[in-house]
């Protein structure tokens, strides 16, 4: 720990912390405009000067790129660094374009906020100003290149951050252009982000452009519901419609981004085919009327065949409160269900990796360091969850690169070694890892390679790899792998920890709430078992309650036959979906 003095205010900070970092601590927020937690220090845009009076270092200097160190004496407000930030705020505007009634940036442009607050208010420049020519980035984010300030952060995050390349920076002095080489869509998934992270409007959000001000959003904190890594959202609406979605700083889930995905999703909330009242057999009615209908139906069918005649399927993107809910019914009337996953397998996956996940093991997206090595089993993080991608990309050391196993090869936002191998030799290629690592197996796997083709796969190189690593991380899929393999994983880990002081075990699950549905049934009950008893003839009515039925399970004509069967089907849901056509009773 190093002790220094910010303002008169003592401050104790570990080694390798900047003193803009040590100030921010203090609440002293020392102007800044290319620096940004995520992506470290550069030293571009001048506008962090403090003066430092005492300790190794003297004179007005940056205080993203000094390290604190003890003794340190520093003065955010003197007068020399006061005048010195003034002036390079007016270099910044010189080109400016003061479009700030207009500019759909107002409101949350960081440059509004440190002109003002630098002390820079009067316009002295009356020369020409230097203008560039904007590029269609696509439907998404909307380009306004007269408005950089050249903080590189948009480069820096595009390259360095998630590793694409089609957006860089090309110029020199004051001709810097930031963009793509022709106009044409970020190829990116994380290109969104870009609007979040510049400081000025070079990046705005398009679909929300021009309906409204920050001002005038309703903001509040959410969740993200498009994959099972909850990543943290702020949600904006006007006049009761979502326009906009932003990331929200949770550094033990998603730190400061989110993915397009999570970004851009929200228009289902208005769609114009949305259910918004309830049906009777397709005629609207009264919800109180409606409710009442289908729980004398519900009765009626208890009476006439027995509790276990009911059944329940929910879903793994319904809310903690409703999976209870649906848990406590059938628990109380003796229903069948509630089924939470379309298949047995992914049934007894779930359950299976939601065991497997001990605290000494278990570790959030935040503590997955970018420089350990990574290996990820069945699962493609760039689709399957795409802030994991992020997560698990290599640091400055090259040989702790993530591999991944996973029947098809795909394009991954940084390197990323990739074994193709079919789901069906997977485990054989985690026991034979274990084995090199010298654990204990306690699966067993479902099938196995045939001893040529294992020698194409380097398992030893591989091995070697993780063990070398201060913190490997073992990621797995819950999808198209086995529950053996969802097994051989954690003994991966538990391998891996004999050696270890730190390992991480990270299940992808299917749902964005998952790892609650796994919890919920009890015994484990699945959709493709619910149809079974519908095709005998023992359940005769169906409660589906949120489930993606015709997204999710495999065989349509046998789920659209097993429907047919129902006497009477009751659906509760906020999004269209074909069983609303099927219902009796949709609320």
């Amino acid at each position: 720990m190093h002790t220094l003095t910010i303002d008169n205010r003592k401050i104790d900070v570990p080694a390798g912390t900047k003193v803009i970092e040590a100030a921010e601590r203090l609440g002293i927020m020392i102007p800044r405009f290319c620096f940004h937690p995520a992506l470290g220090s550069v030293g571009a845009c001048r506008v962090c000067a403090v003066a430092f009076k005492e300790g190794p270092i003297k004179g007005i200097q940056m205080s993203c790129m000094i390290d604190a160190q003890a003794g340190m004496v520093v003065s955010t407000t003197d007068a020399e660094a006061v005048d010195f930030r003034r002036h390079v705020i007016e270099f910044l505007m010189l080109n400016h374009p003061h479009d700030c009634p207009v500019c759909d940036e107002g409101g949350h442009c960081l440059l509004q906020d440190l002109t003002v607050a630098g002390g820079h208010g009067l316009r002295r420049y009356r020369g020409l100003k230097r203008t560039h020519n904007n590029q269609d980035l696509g439907p998404l984010v909307q380009h306004e290149m007269n408005r950089c300030i050249q903080c590189y952060r948009c480069s820096r995050y595009y390259q360095e951050f998630t590793g694409y390349r089609d957006l860089g920076v090309t110029g020199i002095g004051s001709r810097v252009y930031f963009g793509r080489s022709a106009p044409g869509v970020l190829e990116s998934p994380f290109a969104g982000n870009l609007i979040d992270i510049c400081p000025t409007g070079v990046y705005t959000d398009k679909p929300s452009r021009y309906v409204g001000r920050r001002w005038d959003f309703q903001r509040q904190p959410s969740v993200c519901i498009h994959c099972s890594l909850g990543c943290n959202l702020v949600a904006s609406a006007r006049y009761r419609q979502v326009v906009r979605h932003e990331a929200r700083v949770n550094l033990e889930v998603n730190g400061y981004f989110i993915c397009d995905r999570g970004r851009y999703a929200y228009p289902y909330a208005s769609a114009a085919d949305r259910p918004r009242q309830a049906l009777t057999s397709a005629t609207p009615g009264e919800m109180a009327a409606i409710l009442a209908g289908a729980r004398a139906t519900i009765e009626r069918t208890v009476e006439r065949y027995g509790p276990e005649s009911v059944a329940v399927a929910a879903s793994s993107r319904s809310s903690l409160e409703t999976l209870a809910a649906v848990k406590q019914a059938c628990s109380r009337h003796g229903w069948t269900g509630p089924a939470v996953a379309p298949t047995t397998r992914q049934a007894l996956n779930l359950t299976t990796a939601v065991g497997c996940l001990k605290p000494a093991l278990a570790v959030s997206m935040g503590g997955i360091s970018p420089a350990a090595g990574g290996l990820v089993i069945g699962a493609d993080p760039i689709n399957a969850a795409p802030l994991l991608a992020l997560a698990l990309r290599p640091g400055k050391r090259k040989d702790r690169r993530a591999t991944v196993i996973y029947p098809r090869r795909g394009k991954r936002p940084l390197p990323f070694a990739q074994w193709a191998v079919h789901p069906s030799a997977m485990g054989a290629v985690v026991q034979a890892m274990i084995q090199q690592i010298g654990g204990r197996i306690t699966a067993s796997a479902t099938g196995a390679m045939p001893p040529g083709q294992m020698a194409a796969f380097p398992v030893a190189a591989l091995a070697k790899r993780l063990n070398s690593s201060p913190r490997p991380v073992v990621v797995c899929g819950t999808d198209i792998v086995a529950s053996s393999e969802i097994t051989l994983a954690a003994d991966l880990a538990r391998a891996l920890s004999r050696t270890h002081i730190k390992v991480g075990l990270f299940y992808t699950l299917v749902g964005a709430n998952a790892f609650a549905a796994a919890l919920t049934p009890d015994p484990i009950v699945s959709v493709a078992q619910i149809l079974d008893q519908i095709e005998d003839g023992r359940i005769r009515l169906l409660v589906a309650v949120e489930p993606d039925l015709w997204n999710d399970f495999p065989d349509r004509s046998r789920l659209n036959a097993a429907l047919k069967r129902l006497d009477h089907l009751v659906v509760l849901d906020y999004v269209a979906s074909p069983l609303i056509d099927a219902a009796g009773h949709f609320l």
